[in-house]
Parts: structure tokens; C-alpha cells; sequence
């Protein structure tokens, strides 16, 4: 019997580690799962948005993540994902120095993982490869950054095939590199195949075909192509004219000015100022432009205007300019240029009057704001232009005299 007893003890004390060991397991499960359920969550409300605010977000999940594989030894697809997406949110915020480190640091350890039937991580292996690649582009790197980009590609087509929509993101890319590269003609050759899988998938009559075309035409003009890029700048155009809603009218208004810029290199001062006018024209009263919009516009308008020997248009655009300028107390100063300039064009065209009007308004603005240099050459500037008048009419009297 005496020998009996530490027996019982014995098994009284292995049933209570019994029982305690499932109580520690349960507890590291339920903070595993908490862990799990905050990384999902930060994914969830980073999920579309950049800024540094998601960046914060994006460091704590990155902090969670080690604790999830470095201490409770779980897939280390969590740390993979965590440092890409802290990564590209640094990149979404132009930091390329962070982003590159944290990219390497997912692709190190993506690529030690053996996942040739993980379609997941392959993919994610594509999409470090390709953010590492922008880093390298931003930081000047460009023959990096082609090789990465390429390698990228023949990967996504080797898992979702050639016409994929996620090898548009990688021809962008390309087109990028080749651009600064000055390599123009392969980088219309990658936005061209951009505009493929675009075009296939959103039809030709859409938002991201009316981009394309844009970048198309800018590398055009880079090249020193104008024909060409007017051809595609007119394309796009054409294109957001169909597909136009109340939120992006100014996109005309901005490719309007483009093509101005681009028909006046081409000696073509006639369209380059009629699609100004026929722009504003169709579309000026549909938009509520911002008072900076609009004297930017009707600047380009009294540009391409002074490549013809129209002084009446060219009045009348100088006149909507200062009528523009008036609509608020800011811009002053370029209120007050404008009239001098208005002041001018009335001399030279016979009209006294209107002249010291002008020139009478530009003063003015100067001496309410402080400006006594600007106010001495109007002054200036008024007195040449008077005595001007006056030798003009009196060389008319001696003519007439020896007629």
C-alpha cells in the first residue's frame, strides 16, 4: 500500500500537464488568428490607396508578419507579401530607395522558396520583378531595368499567355525605359502592343485607347516626329470626345493646347489656332475651369493668334484675357501688363483714346499695388507713344501741304 501512493500522485501531476497543454495551445492559436485578421485588414483598407498613411500601414503590417513567420514559425508568403506591399507603397510615394530595398528583400525570399506549382507566389514573383524595375528606371538605372522588365514579360506570358491584360503594365514600363533611352521607335512598338491587349479587351472608343494615343504622340514629338505625333494626339481627341462626361472635359481643353503647340512647329498657324476656338466653343460652357485653366487657355489662344497679322482677333483675345484676369483680385500684376500690352495694340492701330485708356489702367494697378518702377515706365511708355502721335500727324500735315 505504502508503494502505492506516490504512484497515484504521480499520475495526478501528469494529468494536470495534460490538461494544461491544450490551454497554452488554444491561446497561441486565438493570437495567431488575431494577427492573421489585422493583416488582412490593414490589405483591406490599404487595398487601392496610396500616401504616406498607407505606407504606416503597411510597415505595421510588415511588423506583424514577422511575428507571424519569426515567431510562431508560420508560410513565409506572409513576409513575401508584406515587404512588396510596403515596397510599392513607398514607390506609389516616389521614395524609390526605400521601395527597391523592400522589394529585394521579398524577391531574396521568394526565390529561395521552391515554388514551381505555386501559382500564387509565381505571380507575385512577376509583380516584385516588375515594381523593382520602375525603381530602377526613376533612379536612372535604365539597362537594369530592361533586363527586369524583359525577364518579367517572357514570365507573365509563359503563365497567362501573349495577350494577357497584365502585360500592358510591363509593355508601359518597357516604353518608358526605350523613351529615355531615346530607343523611340521601340517604345512605340511596346505601346502599340499596350494598345492590342487594350483595345481587344476595352474597345477602341476607350479611355485607356484616347492614353495610349497621347503617349503615343509625345514620344512622337520628343523624336522630333510632328506629323505623327499630331496624327495620334488628334486620335486621341476624337476618341475622348465619344467617351467624354461631366468629369474630364479638361482633357480636351489640355490636348486642344498640345495640338496648338504642335500644328504651329508644323507651320500650320491656321488650325493651330482653330482648335482653340473650336474647343472652347463646344465644350467651354459644359466645364467649370478654374481661373488658372483659363488664362493658361487664353494665353495659347494670344500665341497661336500672333502668328497671323490679325491685330482685330488679336485685340479681342487680349481684351478676354484681361476680362478673365478681372473675375478675381489675384494675378494683378498680369492684369496690369495685359492692359499695358492692350494699350499698345490701341497706338498702333490709330486709337489714341483707347491707348492712354489702357495705359491709364496699367498705372493704376501698379500704384495700388506698391509698384512705383512699373508705374514710371508706363509713364514712360505713354509719353513715346504720344509724342510718336504726334510726329505721325505732323509728317500727315507736311505731306498734305505738298500735295
Amino acid at each position: 500500500m505504502e508503494q502505492e501512493e506516490p504512484q497515484i500522485e504521480e499520475n495526478q501531476e501528469m494529468n494536470k500537464v495534460q490538461e494544461d497543454e491544450p490551454q497554452i495551445d488554444f491561446l497561441e492559436v486565438s493570437v495567431i488568428s488575431e494577427i492573421i485578421q489585422i493583416v488582412e485588414q490593414i490589405d483591406s483598407k490599404c487595398k487601392g490607396q496610396i500616401g504616406e498613411e498607407i505606407v504606416n500601414e503597411r510597415i505595421k503590417q510588415l511588423a506583424y508578419s514577422k511575428i507571424l513567420c519569426n515567431v510562431y514559425g508560420k508560410d513565409i508568403t506572409y513576409l513575401i507579401k508584406a515587404y512588396t506591399n510596403l515596397g510599392i507603397a513607398y514607390l506609389d510615394i516616389e521614395y524609390y530607395e526605400q521601395a527597391q530595398e523592400h522589394l529585394l528583400n521579398a524577391f531574396k525570399l521568394n526565390e529561395n522558396l521552391s515554388n514551381d506549382d505555386n501559382l500564387s507566389m509565381k505571380e507575385y514573383q512577376i509583380k516584385i520583378l516588375i515594381n523593382l524595375s520602375k525603381c530602377y528606371l526613376e533612379s536612372g538605372k535604365y539597362d537594369t531595368a530592361q533586363q527586369i522588365s524583359e525577364r518579367s514579360l517572357i514570365m507573365n506570358k509563359t503563365l497567362f499567355g501573349e495577350d494577357h491584360v497584365s502585360n500592358a503594365d510591363i509593355y508601359y514600363v518597357l516604353a518608358k525605359i526605350h523613351t529615355e533611352l531615346e530607343h523611340y521607335e521601340l517604345a512605340i512598338e511596346n505601346l502599340g502592343n499596350m494598345f492590342k491587349i487594350y483595345e481587344k479587351i476595352y474597345g477602341y472608343d476607350s479611355e485607356k485607347s484616347a492614353k495610349i494615343n497621347m503617349e503615343i504622340g509625345q514620344i512622337y514629338e520628343k523624336g522630333k516626329n510632328i506629323p505623327e505625333a499630331i496624327e495620334y494626339y488628334v486620335n486621341a481627341y476624337k476618341i475622348w470626345e465619344k467617351i467624354i462626361n461631366d468629369n474630364n472635359y479638361e482633357v480636351l481643353f489640355q490636348i486642344g493646347m498640345k495640338l496648338s503647340e504642335l500644328y504651329a512647329m508644323n507651320k500650320n498657324y491656321e488650325n493651330s489656332y482653330e482648335i482653340l476656338v473650336s474647343t472652347e466653343k463646344e465644350y467651354g460652357d459644359k466645364i467649370n475651369r478654374s481661373l488658372k485653366d483659363r488664362v493658361v487657355f487664353q494665353r495659347c489662344r494670344i500665341k497661336a493668334c500672333s502668328y497671323s497679322n490679325d491685330v482685330a482677333t488679336l485685340l479681342q483675345e487680349y481684351l478676354k484675357l484681361e476680362e478673365i484676369l478681372r473675375e478675381s483680385n489675384e494675378n494683378q500684376k498680369t492684369l496690369a501688363k495685359t492692359c499695358f500690352t492692350i494699350g499698345t495694340i490701341y497706338f498702333e492701330n490709330k486709337e489714341k483714346e483707347k491707348g492712354i485708356e489702357y495705359y491709364k489702367k496699367a498705372e493704376n494697378i501698379y500704384t495700388i499695388n506698391g509698384d512705383n518702377k512699373c508705374v514710371m515706365d508706363v509713364q514712360q511708355k505713354l509719353e513715346e507713344m504720344l509724342k510718336k502721335d504726334e510726329g505721325e500727324q505732323e509728317e500727315s500735315m507736311d505731306l498734305n501741304k505738298k500735295e
